[in-house]
């Protein structure tokens, strides 16, 4: 089996790099533009879109551990952007619904990476959609990374969990350090 080029493997290294970054800066400016996490966006969203659900409902609508849920639903209530109250039918069961802020602040968030992402990963034709998909899954087969939780989220915010905060810097600098030790190795050849 042929090696790839140092060209090659640096291409695809920068890539990745590139959508780290990406999905990064992206985080970083609803953050920063709206005091949120990707994950909050998401899960303001999901509770607009279902109306009430359960933590637990939520946390299956996200693709998110009930206790990462639970963290998320936490910050928004304490900002004022969803509301829980027990269930008439069930008294054990708490139901989440958005909140008058929490709908306010959807209402003036800008179309999210993810949303645009969607948008246009939509528009192409089928068989274009499952050859990147293969491509990613076998990326991320690569990166080791089959095992991870994510949720079907772009940019992971700092609230998600403790791996994603964790494993995006030393992602980016493993692959810095990968590219950096392949330019050399191009140098010298």
């Amino acid at each position: 089996m042929a090696q790839p080029s140092s060209d090659e493997t640096g291409n695809v290294l920068r890539d990745v790099r590139r959508i780290v970054r990406a999905l990064s800066l992206a985080g970083r400016d609803l953050a920063r533009s709206h005091d949120l996490t990707v994950a909050q966006l998401l899960c303001l969203r999901v509770l607009k879109d279902a109306g009430m659900l359960t933590a637990g409902s939520l946390a299956t609508a996200l693709s998110l551990s009930p206790q990462t849920v639970t963290g998320l639903l936490d910050r928004l209530h304490a900002r004022g952007l969803i509301t829980r109250a027990r269930s008439e039918t069930d008294r054990r069961q708490v139901l989440i619904s958005l909140s008058e802020p929490g709908e306010q602040l959807l209402a003036a968030t800008a179309p999210s990476l993810q949303d645009r992402f969607v948008e246009r990963f939509s528009a192409l034709p089928g068989a274009r959609r499952r050859t990147l998909a293969e491509a990613l899954a076998a990326v991320v087969n690569l990166l080791e990374a089959e095992t991870l939780d994510a949720a079907p989220l772009l940019a992971p915010g700092h609230a998600l969990t403790a791996s994603p905060t964790a494993i995006e810097p030393a992602l980016e600098s493993s692959l810095a350090a990968s590219d950096i030790k392949q330019t050399a190795n191009a140098a010298s050849s």
